[in-house]
């Protein structure tokens, strides 16, 4: 009787020990994971910083863009004026 107990007790402190040392194993990858995770979610927000610098630039060149256009239309209708004019008759234009 006492060696079959002695007998399951070896059994279910091996078991605790197995699981223990499993559990020490699966919080280490925890951890691994954890640190992945901020690691990656660092990188997220740097790449939405960059992204948001990116988006202002477009919007910047976006407004340059169509400020040039109206200084063109501007020029095209001050040339189409000049060259309607009387003293650009017979004048030619590049």
């Amino acid at each position: 009787m006492e060696v079959e107990f002695r007998k399951q007790n070896k059994e279910c402190t091996q078991v605790l020990k197995n699981h223990f040392e499993q559990n020490e194993y699966n919080g280490e990858r925890l951890d691994r994971h954890r640190e992945d995770i901020n690691a990656a979610n660092k990188a997220i927000k740097r790449l939405e910083r960059h992204m948001n610098r990116l988006e202002a630039k477009v919007q910047t060149q976006e407004e340059t863009i169509e400020a040039l256009e109206g200084v063109i239309e501007n020029q095209q209708v001050v040339m189409a004026r000049f060259r309607s004019c009387e003293c650009a008759k017979g004048r030619t234009f590049g």
